[in-house]
């Protein structure tokens, strides 16, 4: 069995997602396989499909959009997509064959989400590391006309460009001078060290104070008032609930690492700190005046947990999310640039030892596997997930640096929070 399913209504470019989800149908067809090939709008229509077969999956193919979790469902209005915990639930569930395998063909899935769909499934998993495109070529970028054969042909590809290469990449792309990158293969090979256990020490020397991230704490500490109870989830070494405690708020701290909770809970004894496993929060209903998250949303399971946040918030609770995205800068964009960075440097001077700490911990090896493993997010996809949650809120840019940039999100009163229905589970 060799199952395609694509998207044509998340983003634009369906219909030509659609052409080249029918070319891959017919390709594996003319070599004797089963194949059954399928629109999947939805979460659900996705695991509805896979779930469906009762022989096993030799080759599984999605053809569409994605983000850093992978397959991208819905629209941008309101994005659908399985998070981690939702993946690793399905494993039970998803039967491949001996030598079954799994191909993404969409963007940036060869960067994160293929490596951690084949140590989940434990099936060589493909994807693309760069920005994908649809071509008449399947070797070779060549642009699809506007009107062409119902029968014709076309391939996703993984093409460098303007998002990845910049001017450069447009022109290389277009003159013929960029061509495609292969798919990359991800074994299903268990890692080590991909996550904070292993710098822990050396995070907690460089962030002894969280003040010296002047924009994320100014933003934060004005929002929360002498008396609140807040949770910082992926609260790490403690130090913002140390400096909210300076400013009267106290709190509990959530994180997975057990290696920086052990640092956190050595800074202050008498403060709470939770380890977590998985999005389930271990907190009684209405217990917070606020759920804060600095520098750590990118690795949750964004539905799931949000559905925790409103669930564990008193009436009237906030969530503020403070995270870095990746998002070049453009040219408007670069006096803002200079000035962030002046600016920090000139704040970051007055924390003595902060840049040599900081420097010891960005060159350790343990540095680079844990980015490695858990690469940070596109801008738009905190954009479309918070905004759609939240409507009417927005959110806000704190910093901005040549390839990427702090991000800042209020919710609001969560009186009664509005989150559309998810088509799965």
């Amino acid at each position: 069995m060799i199952i395609v399913a694509y998207t044509t209504g998340y983003r634009a470019g369906g219909p030509l997602l659609e052409r080249a989800a029918h070319t891959l149908a017919r390709a594996k067809h003319t070599v004797g396989h089963r194949v059954v090939v399928q629109a999947t709008e939805t979460k659900r229509a996705f695991v509805d499909l896979i779930q469906s077969t009762s022989a096993p999956i030799e080759e599984l193919h999605f053809v569409g959009h994605s983000g850093m979790y992978g397959p991208m469902f819905g629209t941008t209005s309101l994005p659908e997509q399985l998070s981690p915990h939702e993946w690793r639930s399905l494993v039970s569930e998803v039967s491949f064959g001996t030598d079954g395998a799994a191909y993404f063909h969409a963007c940036r899935t060869g960067r994160w989400f293929a490596a951690f769909f084949a140590r989940t499934f434990g099936v060589p998993t493909w994807g693309h590391h760069l920005y994908t495109t649809v071509s008449l070529q399947p070797d070779r970028y060549v642009r699809i006309p506007r009107r062409i054969d119902a029968n014709t042909d076309v391939f996703v590809v993984g093409q460098p460009g303007r998002k990845s290469h910049g001017v450069w990449g447009t022109l290389g792309k277009h003159l013929g001078i960029l061509g495609p990158e292969p798919m990359q293969c991800h074994e299903p090979t268990p890692h080590e060290g991909a996550d904070y256990d292993s710098v822990a020490r050396l995070y907690d020397e460089t962030f002894q104070d969280i003040r010296v991230r002047r924009p994320e704490w100014r933003w934060l500490s004005e929002r929360l008032a002498h008396g609140e109870h807040v949770l910082d989830l992926g609260c790490g070494t403690g130090a913002l609930l140390r400096a909210l405690g300076d400013h009267g708020v106290t709190g509990v701290g959530a994180d997975v690492s057990g290696a920086m909770l052990d640092r956190a809970r050595a800074h202050r004894p008498t403060d709470a700190f939770v380890q977590l496993n998985g999005p389930q929060l271990p907190f009684g209903d209405n217990t917070f005046d606020a759920v804060v998250s600095m520098l750590s949303w990118r690795y949750l399971d964004w539905d799931p947990v949000l559905l925790e946040v409103a669930r564990v918030l008193r009436p009237g609770g906030r969530l503020l999310v403070v995270d870095m995205v990746a998002r070049p800068a453009g040219v408007r964009e670069l006096p803002r640039v200079v000035w962030d960075k002046l600016r920090t440097m000139d704040h970051e001077r007055r924390f003595v030892g902060y840049s040599a700490a900081r420097a010891r911990l960005v060159t350790d090896p343990g540095w680079a596997n844990m980015l490695h493993y858990n690469p940070i997010r596109a801008e738009h996809e905190y954009v479309w997930f918070l905004e759609s949650r939240f409507p009417g809120r927005r959110v806000e840019t704190l910093n901005v640096a040549r390839h990427s940039r702090v991000l800042a999100f209020d919710s609001g009163p969560v009186t009664q929070a509005w989150f559309a229905p998810q088509s799965y589970p």
